[in-house]
């Protein structure tokens, strides 16, 4: 979802565009490498002074945040396994404050689970997930302010790296516990799950009074009346066809229509059209822009947003292909596929929670941002070596090399809560959210075409008596493809060849990936996290 000015002066009230004017990548490394290191005393006086949660409400506040991050990343993942049952029921396969506004998208989160949960036709299927989608696209960079609000500085990487350390393991485990409801409970259980949990969280984030570094003017419908005006609905106009074309481009040229239709020439041209308009647009209204250009130009903002997206990509995309190699090439189940997956995911949490104390310990994040993507790249470049008659040894060396990612998974969110003043967090992390939304889009449906396009240049020279059609068609389900040619084969060790060899060619593109997440890194900004003082609450301003 793109940040919205409007949205954000409900919060804020008004935004301190001169504090934009001075403020770039370098400067802003500049005046905090000048200020001198605090005195332990006086941080630990700052800090109290702004009331931030400590002992049992910081944990009951981080439990609640951590809860909602597996959700929403568990909501990304789940259905995979799902859908085939829920298309057969229905036969068809065509189809304020940050706290208050924190609320509210949960809110309709919960809403959209439970129509979905309810549904009896897919209609009401696709408005519930409509809605469900309306109220996770709040979730995350809310979660992330009230990280800021809650949290004091130094701890701030260690609590950011528990809550995304979690939610990460949301996106493997989502097939798997998808595939567990649809076969021995519901599919409607998918969007059920989100309901006790979701009402946990909610119970945990209500009954603690989380403080807030920014002074704000009570929400009234005086104060609506003043900020509506401030949304930018003609860049959101513009805005939503430009994605919305690109995004059916890039799905129906993987799909029937293939990259040579007029259609999909038709689409990308359009999108791409549409979108200098948007940008011209978003330049002439300046400040008042629903992606503010002053802001989202700063080195560390854009480098810190482009870090954090190619990582996530690499992750969400890996957790869809890794399951595709399990089962299709190595014949396991579904779960089991799961526990061989959990060496990544294990070694991805140990550096996220490495990382992440000893920031608080030694300062500087940006080696971490270099260590977690350059681990990442080796990781990649070594799993696309697997092959049919990989020995375990390999599968689980390589995933833990793969897992250095958690070293540098939330660098990008917290280069960004310490960079800019708090007045500009919550634009900066809703692009960082949005940048992350829509560059995974992109890399999944790449990687979708890297690996139908492989098979189907592949299948002819190793197994020239099965169809491409029928390869493609059984997918990646162990069961599928041992359909397909008698156990033990020539046949069936070319179809087994040339899955692992697709899949290989996916990882090149994480590798690439995790490259240009290394490269961006030097723009994040050398700072000490030490040495940052806290700044004085902002107090309110006219709209």
């Amino acid at each position: 979802m793109a940040p919205s000015k409007a949205a954000f002066l409900l919060a804020d009230n008004k935004l301190q565009v001169s504090d934009l004017d001075d403020m770039n990548g370098s400067t802003a490394q500049e005046s905090i490498s000048e200020e001198k290191a605090p005195k332990k005393e006086e941080t630990e006086t700052t800090e109290h002074e702004t009331n931030y949660l400590e002992g049992i409400k910081l944990f009951i506040v981080m439990s609640g945040l951590t809860v909602l991050m597996f959700l929403v990343m568990l909501d990304i993942s789940i259905l995979g396994t799902a859908i085939p049952q829920i298309t057969s029921d229905f036969k068809r396969l065509q189809d304020v404050g940050w706290y208050w506004t924190l609320l509210a998208f949960f809110l309709l989160f919960e809403i959209g689970s439970a129509i979905c949960g309810a549904a009896n036709s897919s209609t009401m299927l696709i408005i519930g997930r409509a809605i469900a989608g309306l109220g996770c696209s709040g979730l995350t960079n809310g979660l992330l302010t009230v990280i800021v609000g809650a949290i004091a500085p130094r701890k701030r990487p260690l609590y950011t790296a528990v809550a995304m350390g979690i939610g990460q393991i949301g996106i493997v485990l989502g097939p798997v516990i998808g595939g567990l409801f649809t076969e021995h409970a519901s599919w409607r259980w998918c969007f059920y799950v989100n309901l006790p949990l979701g009402g946990l969280v909610g119970l945990f984030i209500a009954v603690i009074a989380i403080p807030d570094q920014i002074e704000k003017e009570r929400v009234s419908f005086g104060l609506i009346r003043k900020i509506i005006p401030k949304f930018d609905l003609t860049g959101f106009a513009l805005f939503t066809p430009a994605s919305v074309m690109l995004l059916l481009a890039l799905q129906f040229g993987s799909g029937e229509y293939g990259w040579n239709s007029p259609t999909v020439i038709g689409l990308f041209c359009g999108a791409g059209a549409v979108a200098l308009l948007f940008i011209a647009w978003e330049w002439r209204v300046g400040d008042e822009a629903m992606i503010p250009l002053k802001l989202v130009s700063q080195t560390v903002v854009w480098t810190s947003s482009l870090n954090f997206a190619f990582l996530m990509s690499v992750t969400v995309g890996a957790s869809n292909f890794l399951p595709i190699y399990f089962q299709s090439v190595k014949g396991l189940s579904p779960t089991m596929s799961a526990v061989y997956m959990l060496a990544g995911i294990i070694s991805q949490l140990i550096f996220l929670l490495f990382s992440g104390a000893l920031m608080t310990k030694l300062g500087y994040y940006i080696p971490w941002a270099l260590f977690a993507a350059g681990g990442t790249a080796i990781g990649c470049g070594l799993i696309s070596t697997w092959a049919p008659g990989t020995t375990l040894a390999h599968l689980i060396g390589f995933q833990i090399l793969y897992g250095f990612r958690g070293a540098g998974i939330q660098i990008g969110t917290v280069a960004l809560q310490n960079a800019l003043p708090p007045a500009q967090v919550a634009v900066g992390s809703s692009f960082l959210v949005f940048c992350q939304n829509m560059c995974s889009a992109i890399a999944i449906t790449i990687a979708n075409t890297i690996f139908q396009e492989s098979l189907k240049s592949k299948i002819p020279i190793a197994a020239p008596s099965v169809g491409v059609q029928a390869v493609i068609a059984a997918g990646g389900s162990a069961e599928a493809v041992k359909k397909l040619a008698p156990a033990g084969s020539a046949t069936m060790d070319g179809i087994l060849r040339s899955y692992s060899e697709s899949f290989g060619n996916v990882f090149y593109l994480w590798v690439g990936f995790s490259v240009a997440a290394f490269a961006v890194s030097f723009g994040m900004g050398w700072i000490d996290l030490r040495k940052l003082e806290k700044k004085k609450p902002v107090k309110p301003a006219e709209v």
